[in-house]
C-alpha cells in the first residue's frame, strides 16, 4: 500500500472541491464561471443578462431567484434537442429530470444505517440528481441536526465558561475537546488502524514474490512447485488489508474534516456573539489599569511555576520576557494597544477558525505517523538486515533540513500576504471610489501604483514557489535515494539481492513517503492552528462592556446625568510597516523601529528619528482620546431636546455617550425607558428596504405606513424597482444619502422606544423634506417621546423645548430658545443668519404640494427607475471551463509553445523514474551481466536524473502560470477601471473586489500546484499502466471495463460536486457578508439591545453554510470508496497475474510490478480530484479573462493633441444636450442649451431627480451624450480624450472620499505639486488658521504627513468637506464644479466654505449645484432644472421678480427681496 494516503494529504493543500483542507476560505471564494455570487435577492429582477460572448450558449444557464429557492429560468423551458446517439446510450441519465423539491429536507446522514454510513451510500440521491441536472439549492439537505451549531455553540459556551471561571490553562482548546470527543477519537483509532495496516500490505507482498521466485525456479530446474493455492491466498490477504486501510483512511478524512467544519461553525458564531458585547476599551487594546499590574505579577508566577524545557522554550519565543506593556497610569492606558479592530475580528472569524479547520483535518497524523514510521522500520530491518539503517539515515538527515527549509517559507509568505493586502485594500478602495477616481482622470495613476505592488508581489512568489518545488523535488526523491543506498549497501555486505525483499522493501520505503511529506506539513498546520486557537481565546475572554446605566422605568425623568465623563478610545496603533516585502534579515531592524513607534504611541513624544534611520515625520504620535466632561442635566419624558456647537464640539460625542458607546468615567447615568438610536451615519443592512426599517420587530401595517409617510419615503419607494422589497445594496450602496438617513429615522420610530437619540439627521435631505420630517416625524408621531436632536439646522431650535449647546466635550449652557435669545449675546449672533427663516416658519407652514409634486414626478419615473436599479446577476457556466480559456492561459504566459515544452520535459521526468525502477529489476536479475560497480553507477545517475527533470517541470510550470497570472490580472484591471460607470452601477462590488482578491490568490497560488500534482500523478499512472501491459498482456483486458468505471464514478461525481461547492460558496459569501456587515453596526444594534436576534440569524447563516460544506466531503469519500474499490480490483487483478503466470514471467519483473501497482491505488482517486482541483482553479482564470476581454469600455484617454492652456476661458456651451444612463432607459436631459460664459458662477437648483447631477455626468463624459454636443473653449468634448478632459476640470463631490494614506497623498496623489501650494489650500479651505505653520506638527493639528485612515473615517465630515474643497483649489483648474458640497457641514462650516469659493476660485468658472438657496444667491445666474429640462435661467434678482418656481422656492427657504443685495454686500 505503498503511497495510500499518501497522495491524499502529502498534497493535502490541493485538495480540490472544498475539503477541509482546501480551498481558502479566508474570504469569500472564488466561485465558477461567471456565476451568481451576490444575494439572493440581488436576482430578484426580470432576469434580465448580457450576453457574453466567449462563453458557449449551451454553458449559461441563468438562473432567477427568490430568498427561498432556486428556480431555473431559461434552459429547462426549451424544446428537447434530439441527443447525438452515443449521449442515448447513457442508462444513468434519464430523459425526465427529477422535480427540484418544493422544500430543503434533513440531511440522510441522520439516522443512515451502519453500512450506508460506512460506504457513504446515504449520498446516492443527491450523486444521482447532480447527475441528471444541475442542483439548486432546494436539493442541498438542510444540516444534520448533531451537527448543527446552536446545539454545538451552546455545549462549547457552557464548558468554556466553566473551565474559565475554574482557571484553566487552555479553556477554549479544552472546551472544544469536550465537544467533539467522540469523533475526535474515532478518526484518530481510524487513522491508526490504517497506519498499520499500511505497513503490513508490502511486508505481505514479500511472501507473494517468494512463491513467485520458488515457482519461477522450479520450473527453470523441474523441480516441484508450490501449489497455487497459496498464492491466491496471499493475493486475497494483500487486497482485503487494502480495503480495510482505504475504509480506515477514508473515515479517518472524513471525521477529521468534519470536525474541522464543526469547530469552524461553532467558533464563528461563539467570535460573533462575543464581538456584540465585547468593550470599546478591549476594542481599542487598553484594559483597567489594576488589572494590568497584577497581570503582569500572575505571568511571572505562571512562567516560574513552569518546568524546565517549558521555560527555555518561552525564553526563545520572547526573549525580552514576552509582551511586558507598561501602564502609563498619568493617561489611564494600559494594554497592548493591538486591540480588536472590526478588521480584526473579521480575520479571526476568516483566517484564524480556517487555520483551526484545516489542522482538525489532518490533526492525527502527529501522532500515527510517527507509528507507523517505527513499524516500517522494524520491518526493513527484518528485510534488510542492518543495510535498512542507511537508507533510514538518510531520511533522518534529510527530514529535518526539510522542515527548515519548509519553515523559511513561512517567512516568505508572510511577506507575500502583506504585499497581497496592500494590493488588495488598495484595488478595494480604488472601485469603492471609482467614480471620483474618473472625475479627477486618475485610473492611468492608480493603475501604475498597483502594478508596481504587483510586480513586487510576482516576483517574492516565483521565488517562493521555486523553493517549494526544489523541497517537493527532493522530497519526493528521498524515499527514492534512501532505498538506492539501502539496496547498494545490501548488495556491497555480500547479500545477494533476492527480488522478494528488495521489491517488499521499495514498496514499504514509498510507503514511508506519505507520513515523511505529510509530518511537516501536518505539525505546521497545527502549529499556525495552535497560535489561532491562542488569538481566538484571546479574543473570548476580553472585557465585556458593562452596563454603565442605571434603569429607572418609574423614574420621573427619561435622561438623568449627575457629573458624568466620558471617554472614547484611544486609536488602534498602526503598524506603519511600509516596507512590505521585507527580508528575514531586516526584521531585526524592522523590530526596532516598531518598538520605538510603540513607545511613540505610548508617551506622545515621536521616536528619535536618527535612531531608526526614518524621517520622524512618517512615525505615528498618538492622538489623545476625545472626552465629556461634568455633564449634568436631566431630560423630561416628552422634551424635545437640541444638542448644538460647531464641528468637533462634541454632539455627536453626547449622543453616543447616551447611547452607551463611549466609556464613563465618572459619574452617574440614568436611562427611564428603552431607547433607539440614529447615527450620523446611517448603518444599512444589505437586506430589503422594509426589513431595514422593521429592524427585527413584528410587522404592524398601520404603524408602518403612517412611519413611511412621516419620513417621507413613499416617493422614493414608488421609484425602486420593487417598492420597500427592493433590497438595498451592500452599505447602502443602491440608496442616496437623504434615503439612507430617512431609513436610518423610520428604523428609529418604527421601533416605538421611549427615547429616541437623532445625531443630525436632516443634514442629508433637501430643505423641504428635512421640514416635513420634522413636522411630522420628530414633533408628529415622536411627539410623546424624549427627543435628543444634534443638529446643524438651527432653524429648528425655535421648535425645541430646551436647547444644550456643547464647546470642546463640555457643556457650554442649557436653556430655553426664548431665554438664550433674549440673554446669550453669541447665541443671537449665531441666529441672525437664520433669522430669516424663522419668520417664514411662524408665518407659514410647510407647503404640502410640495411633497405631492414630489410624488406626482416620482410616478413618472418610476417605470423608468424599474430596470435602472438592478444589479446584474452573475452569469454562471454550467459545464466546464472553455478551451479558449486554456490557450489564453498558455498564450498570456509569453507564448503558445510554452504548453507543449513543460509536457516535453514531464513525459521526459517520468520515462526516468521508470528506467530507474526498471534497472533495479534487471540488477536483481543480472539481466545484463555486468559489474556490480556498473549497475550501482546508472542506478544512481538515474535516479539524480529523474529528481532533476522533476524539479525543471514543476519550476517551468510555476513561473509561466504566475507570469500568466500577472498578465491577465493587468488586463482585467485596466478593462475594469477604463470599464463606463453603467458598469458599477449593475454589479455589486463585492463581486469585482472578490475576483481581484480571491481569484487572483488562487491563479498565484493554488492553480500551478494543482496542474503540477494532476500532469505528475497522471504520467506516473500511465507509465505503470504500460509497464504492466508491456509484460503481463492479459492486463490490458482488465484495464478496460476498470477504466470506463474509473471515467464514469469520476464524472459522475463531478456533476454534484461542481454544483455543490458553487451553493457552498454562495452561502459562505453571505455568512462573510453578515458577520462583517454586523461587527461594522455594532453601536447600532446595541443601542437598540438587539444583540441577541443578530447571533441568531447568524447562526442560521453558518448552518447554510455548513449544510452544503458538509456535503463537499461526504460527496468526495463517497468517491474515494468507490474508486478505492476500482484500485483494489486492479491490485487484485495483477496479484492474479503474477501468480497465474509465475512460471514465465521473471519474479524480479513480478516484483517490480507488484510494488508500483500498490503505490498507484490511491494515486488514481488523487488524480480525479486533482482534475477537478484544476477545473476549479482554471474557474478563476475564466473569471478574470472575461474581465480582460469582455467588459465594455470608454472611449479612449487620449485623442487628439490640446494645447496645455486649453481651458484658457471656461466658456461652457450646452448644445441641445440629451443624455440617458442606459440603453433603454428614458433620457434624463432632455435637449438642453446652455451657455456659460468663461469666469461666470452658475447655481444649478431644482428638486431630487430634475437632472442637476446629470449635467455633471455629461461633463465629465461619465456617461457619453444620446444627442447634441458640449462645448469647452470651443472644443467638442467628445473629441477630447478622457484622460485629457478629466484633469483639465476640478470637482468637489458630494461625498468627499478620501484614500488611505496622508494628507498629502489625498490632496496629490502622484507628487505633482510642492509641500507649500498643497499647505496653502489647506489654509485657503481653512483647515489650518493662518498662524499655523507648515512644519508645526503638534499634537492634534492638521499637517501634511497626518494620517488618513480607511475612507477617511478620523477626520470629521465637515473635515472631509474641506479637504475635498482643498484638493480642488491643489488642482487649479479654470472650471469647477460643485456638487452639493455644503450638505452636512454646520452653519459656520459653510460661511467658510462659501468664503474660501468666493476668494480661491474667482475669475473661474463655477457650477454649483445646490439644495441651500442661500449658498447661491449671489452667483451671477440661477438655473432651474426640472425633470431633465431648463425651466428657468437668469440673475437671481430677476427670476425673483418673475415669480415663477425659483421664488417658490425662495419663499419656502425664507428668502426676501432685501437678501439679494445683503449677500452681495456680505
Amino acid at each position: 500500500m505503498a503511497e495510500t494516503g499518501k497522495q491524499e494529504k502529502e498534497y493535502a493543500s490541493t485538495d480540490p472541491v472544498g475539503t477541509a483542507h482546501a480551498t481558502n476560505t479566508s474570504e469569500p471564494v472564488a466561485t465558477e464561471p461567471l456565476q451568481y455570487a451576490g444575494s439572493d435577492s440581488d436576482l430578484s429582477s426580470s432576469g434580465q443578462e448580457k450576453k457574453q460572448p466567449h462563453l458557449d450558449a449551451d454553458r449559461i444557464l441563468t438562473t432567477t431567484t427568490t430568498s427561498s429557492s432556486f428556480t431555473v429560468d431559461s434552459g429547462m423551458a426549451e424544446p428537447q434537442k434530439q441527443k447525438p446517439w452515443y449521449k442515448r446510450l447513457n442508462p444513468l441519465k434519464r430523459s425526465i429530470k427529477p422535480p427540484v423539491p418544493k422544500e430543503r429536507k434533513i440531511s440522510r446522514e441522520y439516522g443512515a444505517p451502519f453500512l450506508s454510513l460506512l460506504t457513504f451510500q446515504w449520498m446516492a440521491p443527491l450523486m444521482s440528481t447532480g447527475y441528471q441536472r444541475p442542483l439548486e439549492l432546494n436539493d442541498i439537505w438542510l444540516v444534520n441536526p448533531n451537527r448543527a451549531a446552536p446545539v454545538l455553540s451552546a455545549k462549547l459556551q457552557a464548558s468554556f465558561q466553566k473551565r474559565f471561571a475554574r482557571g484553566d490553562k487552555y479553556p477554549l482548546l479544552w472546551s472544544m475537546y469536550e465537544t467533539f470527543k467522540f469523533e475526535f477519537w474515532l478518526g484518530g483509532m481510524c487513522q491508526l488502524l490504517s497506519s498499520v495496516l499500511q505497513v503490513m500490505a508490502p511486508f505481505t507482498l514479500r511472501y507473494l514474490i517468494s512463491f513467485a521466485s520458488s515457482a519461477y525456479i522450479a520450473q527453470a530446474e523441474h523441480t516441484h512447485s508450490p501449489h497455487i493455492a497459496n498464492g491466491i491466498g496471499l493475493v486475497i490477504g494483500i487486497s482485503l488489508m487494502q480495503v480495510f486501510q482505504s475504509m480506515g483512511t477514508n473515515h479517518f478524512i472524513y471525521r477529521g474534516q468534519m470536525l474541522g467544519a464543526q469547530s469552524r461553525g461553532v467558533l464563528i458564531t461563539v467570535i460573533f456573539e462575543k464581538a456584540m458585547k465585547i468593550s470599546g476599551r478591549a476594542k481599542a487594546g487598553g484594559k483597567a489599569i489594576v488589572d494590568a499590574d497584577k497581570e503582569k505579577i500572575d505571568i511571572r508566577d505562571e512562567v516560574q511555576k513552569k518546568g524546565f524545557f517549558q521555560r527555555m522554550i518561552i525564553k526563545k519565543l520572547n526573549p525580552k520576557g514576552g509582551a511586558q506593556v507598561t501602564a502609563d497610569k498619568a493617561r489611564g492606558i494600559s494594554g497592548d494597544g493591538a486591540g480588536w479592530g472590526n478588521g480584526r475580528v473579521v480575520n479571526l472569524m476568516s483566517t484564524d477558525t480556517y487555520r483551526i479547520d484545516q489542522a482538525s483535518g489532518m490533526f492525527h497524523v502527529v501522532w500515527t505517523s510517527p507509528v507507523a514510521i517505527v513499524i516500517t522500520l522494524v520491518v526493513l530491518l527484518i528485510n534488510l538486515t542492518y543495510s535498512a539503517l542507511a537508507g533510514f539515515g538518510l531520511l533522518v538527515i534529510g527530514l529535518p533540513l526539510l522542515t527548515k527549509a519548509i519553515k523559511s517559507l513561512f517567512v516568505r509568505r508572510r511577506a507575500i500576504n502583506k504585499i497581497t493586502d496592500q494590493r488588495v485594500s488598495l484595488t478595494q478602495e480604488i472601485i469603492q471610489a471609482v467614480r471620483f477616481v474618473k472625475y479627477f482622470g486618475w485610473e492611468s495613476s492608480f493603475l501604475e501604483r498597483i502594478n508596481s505592488i504587483r510586480k513586487r508581489e510576482i516576483r517574492a512568489i516565483q521565488i517562493l514557489l521555486s523553493i517549494r518545488n526544489a523541497i517537493n523535488a527532493v522530497s519526493m526523491s528521498l524515499p527514492i535515494f534512501a532505498s538506492m543506498l539501502s539496496f547498494i549497501t545490501y548488495n556491497l555486505s555480500n547479500h545477494d539481492l533476492n527480488p522478494a525483499y528488495v521489491f517488499s522493501s521499495l514498496a514499504l520505503f514509498n510507503s514511508l513517503r506519505m507520513p515523511l511529506n505529510l509530518l511537516p506539513l501536518v505539525i505546521s498546520q497545527v502549529v499556525d492552528a495552535w497560535s489561532s486557537i491562542g488569538r481566538v481565546q484571546d479574543f473570548l475572554i476580553a472585557e465585556e462592556q458593562n452596563d454603565d446605566f442605571i434603569w429607572d422605568m418609574e423614574g420621573k425623568n427619561a435622561v438623568s446625568m449627575q457629573h458624568a465623563d466620558f471617554t472614547w478610545e484611544r486609536t488602534i496603533t498602526q503598524d506603519p510597516d511600509k516596507k512590505a516585502g521585507l527580508q528575514p534579515d531586516k526584521n531585526r531592524r524592522s523590530k526596532e523601529v516598531k518598538d520605538a513607534e510603540k513607545l511613540a504611541a505610548k508617551t506622545g513624544n515621536p521616536p528619535d528619528s536618527s535612531k531608526n534611520g526614518e524621517d520622524s515625520s512618517s512615525t505615528l504620535t498618538e492622538v489623545e482620546p476625545f472626552k465629556l466632561h461634568g455633564l449634568d442635566f436631566s431630560v423630561g419624558r416628552n422634551e424635545l431636546i437640541a444638542v448644538i456647537g460647531g464641528v468637533g464640539s462634541g454632539k455627536s460625542s453626547l449622543l453616543a455617550a447616551l447611547a452607551g458607546d463611549m466609556r464613563r468615567t465618572n459619574g452617574s447615568i440614568t436611562m427611564g425607558a428603552t431607547r433607539a438610536f440614529c447615527p450620523q451615519y446611517a448603518w444599512i443592512q444589505n437586506t430589503s428596504v422594509k426589513e431595514n426599517i422593521l429592524f427585527g420587530k413584528d410587522y404592524d401595517r398601520s404603524w408602518y405606513e403612517s412611519v413611511v409617510d412621516a419620513c417621507a419615503l413613499r416617493p422614493d419607494l414608488e421609484m425602486l424597482p420593487n417598492g420597500d422589497l427592493t433590497e438595498i445594496g451592500e452599505r447602502g450602496i443602491t440608496v442616496s444619502g437623504g434615503q439612507k438617513q430617512r431609513l436610518n429615522i423610520a428604523r428609529a420610530i418604527y421601533f416605538n422606544s421611549d427615547i429616541v437619540l437623532m445625531d443630525d439627521p436632516l443634514s442629508a435631505v433637501d430643505a423641504h423634506v428635512g421640514r416635513h420630517m420634522f413636522d411630522n416625524a420628530i414633533c408628529g408621531l415622536l411627539k410623546d417621546k424624549c427627543r435628543i436632536l444634534a443638529t446643524h439646522q438651527l432653524h429648528v431650535l425655535s421648535r425645541c423645548d430646551r436647547i444644550i449647546w456643547m464647546q470642546e466635550g463640555r457643556i457650554e449652557t442649557i436653556d430655553t430658545f426664548a431665554n438664550l435669545m433674549n440673554n446669550n449675546e453669541s447665541f443671537q449672533k449665531m441666529m441672525v443668519s437664520t433669522a430669516q427663516e424663522e419668520k417664514v416658519e411662524k408665518e407659514a407652514a410647510v407647503n404640502e404640494d410640495d411633497i405631492e409634486d414630489e410624488k406626482k414626478a416620482a410616478k413618472k419615473r418610476k417605470q423608468a427607475k424599474r430596470g435602472a436599479t438592478l444589479m446584474q446577476q452573475e452569469e454562471r457556466a454550467v459545464k466546464s471551463v472553455g478551451w479558449n480559456v486554456y490557450d489564453a492561459y498558455i498564450r498570456a504566459s509569453g507564448s503558445i509553445f510554452y504548453g507543449p515544452l513543460v509536457l516535453t520535459v514531464l513525459v521526459i521526468s517520468q520515462g526516468a523514474n521508470i528506467a530507474t525502477s526498471l534497472w533495479l529489476s534487471w540488477w536483481t536479475s543480472n539481466k545484463w551481466g555486468y559489474s556490480t560497480g556498473t549497475y550501482i553507477g546508472i542506478y544512481a545517475t538515474l535516479g539524480v536524473v529523474q529528481a532533476f527533470l522533476m524539479f525543471t517541470f514543476s519550476v517551468l510550470l510555476s513561473v509561466l502560470g504566475t507570469r500568466s497570472s500577472r498578465v491577465m490580472l493587468q488586463r482585467a484591471m485596466t478593462r475594469v477601471l477604463r470599464a463606463p460607470m453603467s458598469f458599477f452601477d449593475t454589479t455589486p462590488l463585492g463581486r469585482i473586489t472578490n475576483r481581484f482578491a480571491k481569484d487572483v490568490d488562487i491563479m498565484d497560488n493554488n492553480l500551478t500546484d494543482a496542474m503540477r500534482m494532476y500532469f505528475f500523478t497522471l504520467a506516473m499512472i500511465t507509465s505503470v499502466f504500460i509497464l504492466i501491459i508491456v509484460y503481463f498482456h492479459y492486463f490490458a483486458i482488465a484495464l478496460g471495463p476498470l477504466f470506463i468505471m474509473f471515467i464514469f464514478s469520476a464524472s459522475y461525481y463531478r456533476a454534484s460536486a461542481r454544483e455543490i461547492k458553487r451553493h457552498e460558496s454562495v452561502l459562505r459569501s453571505g455568512v462573510f457578508a453578515r458577520f462583517s456587515e454586523a461587527v461594522s453596526g455594532t453601536s447600532s444594534i446595541r443601542a437598540y439591545g438587539l444583540q441577541d436576534q443578530f447571533v441568531a440569524g447568524l447562526t442560521r447563516e453558518v448552518d447554510q453554510m455548513n449544510s452544503a460544506y458538509y456535503l463537499t466531503f461526504s460527496n468526495q469519500r463517497w468517491l474515494s470508496v468507490r474508486l478505492d474499490s476500482i484500485g483494489n480490483l486492479l491490485v487484485f487483478t495483477t496479484g492474479i497475474l503474477v501468480v497465474t503466470s509465475r512460471f514465465n514471467v521473471n519474479p524480479s519483473i513480478a516484483g517490480l510490478v507488484l510494488s508500483y501497482i500498490l503505490s498507484i491505488v490511491q494515486m488514481i482517486q488523487f488524480t480525479v480530484r486533482q482534475l477537478a482541483e484544476v477545473e476549479n482553479a482554471m474557474v478563476s482564470t475564466e473569471r478574470l479573462h472575461y474581465y480582460g476581454t469582455e467588459l465594455d469600455e470608454e472611449p479612449p484617454l487620449h485623442l487628439k493633441d490640446i494645447p496645455d492652456s486649453w481651458p484658457q476661458k471656461g466658456e461652457i456651451v450646452f448644445n441641445e444636450v440629451q443624455m440617458r444612463y442606459r440603453e433603454g432607459l428614458p433620457l434624463v436631459l432632455q435637449g438642453l442649451n446652455m451657455t456659460v460664459a468663461g469666469g461666470e458662477r452658475i447655481g444649478v437648483v431644482g428638486r431630487t431627480g430634475a437632472g442637476k447631477s446629470s449635467i455633471m455626468s455629461a461633463l465629465f463624459r461619465l456617461v457619453e451624450l444620446s444627442g447634441g454636443s458640449i462645448s469647452i473653449d470651443s472644443i467638442n468634448i467628445a473629441q477630447v480624450g478622457l484622460k485629457d478632459l478629466r484633469t483639465r476640470l476640478a470637482i468637489i463631490p458630494q461625498d468627499p472620499t478620501l484614500f488611505r494614506g496622508t494628507i498629502r497623498s489625498n490632496l496629490d496623489p502622484f507628487n505633482e505639486h510642492t509641500d507649500l501650494e498643497l499647505w496653502s489650500a489647506l489654509r485657503q479651505s481653512d483647515l489650518v488658521g493662518a498662524d499655523e505653520n507648515l512644519d508645526d506638527k503638534t499634537h492634534g493639528r492638521i499637517h501634511l504627513d497626518g494620517i488618513v485612515e480607511e475612507e477617511g473615517l478620523n477626520f470629521s465630515l465637515g473635515q472631509r468637506q474641506l479637504m475635498a474643497l482643498a484638493r480642488a483649489l491643489v488642482r487649479g483648474s479654470q472650471i469647477i464644479v460643485c456638487d452639493e458640497a455644503t450638505s452636512s457641514v454646520d452653519m459656520e462650516t459653510d460661511q467658510k466654505i462659501q468664503r474660501t469659493i468666493q476668494t480661491g476660485f474667482k475669475g473661474k468658472t463655477l457650477l454649483c449645484i445646490a439644495h441651500r438657496l442661500k449658498t447661491i444667491i449671489n452667483y451671477d445666474r440661477i438655473c432651474v432644472m426640472d425633470q431633465g429640462c431648463i425651466a428657468e435661467l437668469d440673475t437671481p434678482i430677476r427670476l425673483w421678480e418673475e415669480g415663477g418656481i425659483f421664488r417658490g422656492m425662495c419663499d419656502r427657504s425664507g428668502i426676501r427681496r432685501e437678501d439679494f443685495g445683503q449677500m452681495k454686500e456680505e
